[in-house]
């Protein structure tokens, strides 16, 4: 437990340096939709019709490398499906670095449920199936696995997402027990709404994982259920330069960055109300006035996380607690534009009127 706890302290100080949001968002790829053929094949277990197999992707900034996914105290790591996750009982694997290359013909072993820092088995890095170029790679020897639903968009059986190549990243994990970890194993449940939730563990890739090319798009879970899947994610990224940064799901602190995608299905979420005012009031200003410039902003849904103050587009100050106030003096005659903008608990954002004052000599 104190390895991750350590692990993630690093992080966040490091990440107050280095912070240039290299998360693009959080890809859902519907990689395969089953039938009525696969539900009977009876090796691997029952596989029910209408099964969405999702590939979960972190889209990154070139550069930028995955970390962790991860669990603490006031930030929730989730997976959760309203039926059952599937699970190949002849083959599969907690680690998509551990599935077996020879058993991806076999059965359903391809749409195993697993974690994964890119890799698609012990032999394969995991791709988009749009940036696919080896066709049919896999081939099925059940004779199943071959729809061609549009929702789930390329077919697996033409284009599968796998780049044949060794060694693959490794999954480490930290703070997750075998119970918590069985959810992703190789035996199907018949408890209908499966969690997986953890406040205090993590998996991650030592030294980074990076995608194959610039787009830089890194597989983190291949899950397959049933029912309405639903996550919420926080991740650890490495910076070009060294450094690291910090997303999480819900209420970010310091600096941690949110971002809708996180959470899935997407919350609707209205942004926050502001309004600016200025004291005090005068048609103009001397240099070296003071004056307090003053933003009321609160958020329907939610809360404020900060407001951000700006002089001519510049940002000059940010409050993190009511009052949302602060002291400027008057530097020099001109025309000073001023405005605010709140930030909610989600990373919505909205902008005040401008306030306009002039100041002479």
């Amino acid at each position: 437990m104190r390895t991750l706890f350590t692990f993630i302290a690093l992080v966040v100080n490091l990440s107050t340096a280095e912070a240039q949001q290299g998360l693009e968002k959080i890809f859902i790829e519907k990689y395969y939709i089953s039938d009525t053929a696969d539900a009977q094949v009876g090796a691997g277990g029952f596989l029910p019709v209408n099964s969405t197999t999702y590939r979960i992707w972190v889209d990154m900034k070139p550069g930028y490398s995955l970390q962790a996914v991860y669990g603490v105290p006031g930030h929730p790591l989730k997976f959760e499906t309203s039926t059952t996750f599937f699970n190949n009982e002849q083959s599969g694997e907690i680690y998509g670095n551990e599935i077996d290359p020879k058993m991806l013909s076999k059965n359903t072993v391809m749409l195993d449920s697993w974690i994964s820092v890119g890799s698609g088995s012990a032999g394969h890095t995991a791709i988009l199936k749009e940036k696919d170029v080896n066709f049919n790679t896999i081939v099925n020897s059940d004779s199943i696995l071959r729809t061609e639903k549009m929702e789930a968009g390329i077919p697996i059986r033409k284009l599968d997402g796998l780049k044949a190549a060794t060694p693959q990243r490794v999954v480490s994990v930290f703070g997750l027990d075998s119970t918590e970890l069985k959810i992703f194993g190789n035996t199907n449940s018949s408890v209908i709404g499966q969690k997986f939730e953890t406040e205090n563990g993590s998996w991650a890739s030592f030294g980074g994982a990076f995608g194959i090319d610039t787009s830089n798009y890194v597989l983190i879970a291949q899950i397959t259920t049933d029912g309405q899947l639903s996550f919420e994610l926080n991740l650890q990224l490495g910076t070009p330069q060294g450094g690291t940064e910090n997303y999480v799901a819900r209420n970010p602190n310091g600096a941690e960055f949110q971002i809708p995608t996180l959470i899935y299905p997407l919350l609707k979420n209205d942004a926050p109300e502001v309004a600016l005012s200025i004291k005090p009031k005068k048609n103009e200003l001397k240099i070296n006035d003071n004056i307090v410039i003053s933003a009321n902003a609160f958020d329907i849904d939610g809360s404020i996380r900060k407001v951000a103050f700006f002089v001519n587009g510049e940002l000059i100050s940010e409050k993190y607690s009511i009052p949302y106030s602060i002291n400027w003096k008057v530097s020099k005659e001109g025309v000073f534009k001023v405005h605010a903008v709140a930030f909610d608990n989600n990373g919505v954002t909205n902008i005040s009127s401008v306030i306009s004052l002039h100041a002479v000599k």
